[in-house]
């Protein structure tokens, strides 16, 4: 099972990312990092990460002895059984690519990406493998929080059951909490590079006109952070917002053509 998570000047909350991963429930995850070019702390903190995993210890009460006094010992905080791959960029490779260079490496049976300033519930993979498996489907997709800085919920995204028209012809509502079949990049390729935006949208509408079959999950799994109306950077930047609408229009259109064509 592979985690992706791209990262870009998201030192902030790159941390708090990669603990939501790293302490999911499902064991033996591989987890890559992508730093497509960040000028903030994320290189110093991917730099010393390895090392935090393996040595960061606490040393909680244990237990009392007989004579009353209080015995502590040490336990290593972290999991131990995750595969880590870091990938750093010194410049800026934008944000399709920082995704592909991940996907590309994974070797998991199942494959996900989780943005560096989102955060998956502990038992958000889990529950998708599971899904996965007993519904005997490609995708699983799962309903989300979206989060404040703070960490307090300002909005629950209740997602529709899957059906072609409703998920992606009428707009994309697959949201971003989702894990799916690894071999998918075999046969439907990686991300294209010419959508800068709306990158995941162009995906699984390609994924679902080669016969992908999807499952919605409803349970929330998944926190996506906002970032308030001031926010400079990322999705909801203007330009690259209107970058998204121009984007996502385009593959609302190419939905739409496809049921037409499919059903005359």
């Amino acid at each position: 099972m592979t985690i992706v998570i791209p990262a870009f000047n998201q030192g902030d909350y790159l941390p708090a990312c990669v603990d939501h991963c790293l302490f999911q429930t499902h064991p033996n995850l591989e987890i890559i990092i992508v730093d497509g070019g960040s000028e903030d702390g994320t290189k110093a903190y991917l730099q010393s990460l390895q090392r935090r995993i393996e040595t960061t210890t606490i040393e909680p009460v244990s237990s009392m002895s007989e004579s009353g006094d209080i015995i502590r010992a040490p336990k290593t905080i972290y999991p131990q059984n995750r595969k880590l791959i870091i990938l750093n960029f010194d410049e800026d490779i934008g944000a399709t690519r920082t995704y592909n260079e991940g996907l590309i490496k994974a070797t998991g049976k199942y494959c996900t990406y989780v943005v560096g300033d989102d955060m998956p519930h502990p038992h958000m993979i889990e529950g998708m493998v599971s899904a996965l498996e007993e519904k005997n489907v490609d995708f699983v997709y799962s309903d989300m929080n979206v989060v404040d800085d703070a960490g307090c919920i300002i909005r629950q995204m209740r997602l529709p059951d899957y059906d072609f028209k409703t998920c992606l012809a009428d707009w994309f509502h697959l949201g971003v909490s989702k894990l799916y079949r690894t071999g998918l990049h075999k046969s439907v390729g990686l991300m294209d590079e010419a959508y800068t935006a709306a990158n995941d949208y162009d995906h699984y509408l390609r994924f679902a006109m080669a016969g992908c079959r999807f499952y919605h999950l409803p349970k929330i799994l998944y926190s996506v952070r906002w970032h308030g109306p001031d926010r400079k950077t990322g999705q909801h930047a203007p330009a690259r917002y209107e970058k998204l609408l121009a984007e996502s229009r385009c593959c609302a259109q190419r939905a739409r053509d496809y049921l037409n064509q499919n059903h005359t």
